[in-house]
């Protein structure tokens, strides 16, 4: 009888030996180390969220601010070049005030600038949108009436403009040379303006003057040209 429980208590021994290593086993990680075994208790933690990828730069929207150029000279109108955002130097030139009567007064008179050479050396074959800056010294109020955009007419190798007509007693059919075209100016920086045209230039030769005193007999013309191509 003392036998029969003493192995009963030998298998139930075994018994719960063998269900507590086989727990042990579940829950560990064996790993060698050296002669000996150690017991590494792993831990299962959770997978961190991802952080959703940034937007490729080409979907973002990029503002870059056009910074426009500053003419080197003051008084000296420049040709604008929105495509390469520089200015272009226009031609330097001399023209005389011209007075003129016609026979004797008795059929008027008139005045007209007159520039040697019948065509500049300055030329665009731009036809739209075309706008010039120009930088001031500061002591003009109102551009408009200092400086005049004309357009000259060739004439025996020279380009004339009427400046002014007087009729005479006499009826007289010859026309004035030329014409002033209008334009109009926008503030873009202190003494910096930008002169706009309200309206596409013909073909010709054009030139801005500076008018402050027309008692002048010379006068300096800021002139260029114009010409279309053929697809135009």
């Amino acid at each position: 009888m003392q036998m029969k429980k003493s192995l009963t208590f030998t298998i139930l021994s075994l018994f719960f030996f063998l269900c507590f290593h086989t727990t042990a086993q579940a829950q560990s990680k064996v790993v060698k180390k050296g002669k000996t075994h150690d017991t590494i208790i792993v831990k299962h933690q959770p997978k961190p969220a991802k952080k959703p990828a940034p937007k490729p730069v080409a979907q973002q929207a990029v503002l870059k601010e056009i910074v426009l150029p500053t003419p080197e000279f003051v008084n000296q109108p420049y040709y604008y070049d929105k495509d390469s955002n520089k200015l272009i130097k226009l031609e330097n030139a001399n023209a005389l005030m011209v007075t003129k009567k016609k026979t004797l007064g008795l059929k008027g008179a008139k005045q007209f600038l007159s520039m040697e050479d019948p065509s500049s050396e300055a030329r665009f074959t731009s036809k739209a949108n075309i706008d010039f800056i120009i930088k001031t010294s500061g002591d003009v109020i109102d551009l408009t009436s200092y400086i005049k955009l004309y357009k000259f007419i060739p004439a025996d190798e020279k380009r004339e403009v009427t400046i002014n007509s007087k009729e005479g007693m006499l009826n007289d059919k010859d026309e004035g040379k030329g014409k002033l075209i209008n334009f109009s100016v926008k503030t873009i920086a202190k003494d910096n303006y930008m002169i706009l045209l309200p309206e596409q230039l013909e073909a010709g030769e054009y030139g801005f003057v500076w008018v402050k005193n027309m008692e002048l007999k010379e006068f300096t013309v800021f002139a260029f040209g114009i010409d279309w191509k053929s697809s135009d």
